[in-house]
């Protein structure tokens, strides 16, 4: 009898603690009303890549919006302005002022366009337009999100090569000169990504290692970028020593790119002529 009395008192306390805490069902929701860029939240905002084809390109950048909201019953209008600070300019860089934006009733997001004028950009240009929001009606403007970076990056078109392509590879270094040949395949889903399939030009085969020693090369605007290797059995990286920047002659269809590998002290130089 004793231990049912203790079993009904801890019972009873249990009952009359928990009824001191909040119910942890309730105002979980939230129950505002604000309008935000969809990648206002991205650290160094949002980067756009173009590749330039003319002189007279344009291209389209659409930017989202969002209502954050449980009650989309009422439309959103909002005002897109350009934050004077913006390195993009009017005319030059794109074509575009500001804007009116609006989220209809029973809807959460809308997009409205930026113009780049991608023809006018140079490749080592990096233009940066600020959109602010500067007013809205139905909701308010977020206090972290109102505003967006937009960059712009302009890439030259790349058509050094393809999949089905030969070149005769030469590679120079300490411990001199290798030919062979070699593929230098784009890579799939970049623009301007390059994978040459042997950097070494045979000079690991010719100690017994695998002609399949693969670095990754970047261009833009004949200019080429060490960007990584691929599958290699060697520590194949970038440059260590000028000159670290290649190039492509398209008169001569002719690539010179520069690597290294400094568990073996090789600062290589490999010529590359298409077949």
């Amino acid at each position: 009898m004793k231990k049912l009395y203790i079993l009904f008192a801890v019972a009873f306390a249990s009952l009359a603690m928990t009824s001191c805490f909040d119910d942890p069902g309730r105002e979980v929701f939230f129950d505002g009303n604000v309008v935000e860029f969809q990648d206002g939240n991205l650290p160094n905002g949002f980067t756009t890549t173009k590749v330039r084809r003319n002189a007279t390109q344009t291209d389209q950048v659409d930017i989202q919006v969002n209502r954050v909201s449980t009650n989309a019953s009422g439309a959103i209008t909002v005002n897109i302005a350009v934050d004077p600070t913006s390195t993009a300019v009017q005319g030059v860089h794109v074509d575009f002022t500001g804007t009116t934006v609006t989220i209809p009733a029973g809807q959460f997001v809308a997009t409205f366009p930026v113009t780049v004028l991608t023809g006018n950009i140079d490749p080592s240009e990096s233009p940066v337009l600020k959109l602010v929001m500067q007013s809205a009606t139905g909701a308010e403007i977020s206090s972290n999100y109102g505003d967006l970076n937009l960059n712009i990056n302009v890439i030259c078109e790349s058509k050094i090569s393809t999949a089905a392509d030969t070149w005769t590879a030469t590679s120079n270094s300490r411990f001199g000169t290798f030919t062979s040949d070699v593929t230098v395949t784009p890579v799939s889903g970049a623009v301007g990504e390059y994978v040459v399939s042997d950097i070494s030009a045979g000079l690991y085969a010719a100690f017994g290692f695998s002609t399949t020693q693969q670095a990754i090369y970047g261009d833009n605007c004949n200019v080429l970028t060490f960007l990584r290797p691929g599958q290699r059995q060697f520590n194949i990286s970038a440059p260590r020593v000028d000159p670290k920047v290649g190039s492509f002659d398209p008169a001569t269809n002719t690539i010179v790119v520069y690597w290294s590998d400094p568990n073996n002290n090789i600062d290589g130089k490999t010529t590359l002529v298409k077949k």
